[in-house]
């Protein structure tokens, strides 16, 4: 069994995998690790004992460097580090690959495997990401957007009177109140964002064969942008997974 987790900027994800299939999953709001302490973390010590290895993604070096102090307290350490000890096996074809943020290369990486062809991949996070992989898997690069959450502590924190909201599908596009104006702003504007995206990347590189979302907020817009193929909730873990697998040959000489 491995342990696959992912550090963001607002929640680290872990997965369980046993098998090559994900059995367990879950996730630790950052500001829980930051405000526990180190010998507190909030992983079952059986999960952490019964793991051969624990794989670690990070986009966040401060949470990074919190988890590994609380997994270091309590004498785990069979830790290896997407980049580090372990090597992505996709041709990153931007300008600066060592600036690419982890997380969407191993969405990349994930989504190729899942389709064998040209996609793209949104993922609905603390920002929105949309990236393209190639027909022959290469990661092409993508556009950044901030997500609903980040747009809407955003419009509170730059304003006088707008209060900050929790971002949902509003029952009708027109807010007859402040709240479900900025509910529907942000929502509607993300949804037509992400179209017209798609649309323009579909025009730019001939027509990529699938469009697969994941990440906390994915489910949000199901209902408003078909063209999204397939919604796959947990595809970073996914990548940390077979980037592990892709590496085992050179982790065991």
């Amino acid at each position: 069994m491995i342990l696959a987790v992912d550090i963001g900027n607002t929640n680290i994800s872990v997965g369980s995998f046993s098998d090559k299939k994900l059995i367990s999953h879950f996730r630790i709001d950052n500001k829980v690790l930051i405000n526990q302490k180190a010998t507190t973390l909030p992983i079952k010590p059986s999960l952490l004992n019964e793991s051969k290895n624990i794989i670690i993604a990070s986009v966040n070096p401060d949470i990074e460097s919190v988890f590994y102090k609380s997994l270091a307290e309590i004498h785990i350490k069979k830790i290896l580090k997407i980049g580090r000890e372990i090597e992505l096996k996709i041709p990153i074809l931007v300008e600066n690959p060592q600036t690419v943020g982890i997380d969407r290369v191993l969405n990349a990486l994930a989504a190729y495997r899942n389709t064998g062809t040209s996609t793209i991949v949104i993922d609905f996070g603390t920002a929105i990401t949309i990236d393209v992989v190639s027909q022959k898997g290469e990661f092409m690069g993508g556009l950044i957007l901030p997500g609903i959450r980040t747009s809407a502590y955003a419009l509170n924190k730059q304003t006088a009177l707008l209060p900050e909201v929790n971002i949902k599908r509003p029952a009708k596009i027109i807010g007859k109140n402040v709240e479900d104006a900025i509910k529907g702003g942000i929502y509607f504007g993300t949804v037509g964002s992400i179209i017209h995206i798609v649309k323009e990347l579909n025009r730019s590189y001939g027509y990529l064969e699938y469009t697969i979302a994941t990440g906390g907020d994915a489910k949000t817009f199901k209902k408003d942008i078909p063209e999204i193929d397939k919604f796959i909730p947990y595809l970073t873990l996914e990548g940390i997974k077979l980037a592990f697998e892709e590496n085992l040959k050179n982790l065991n000489s």
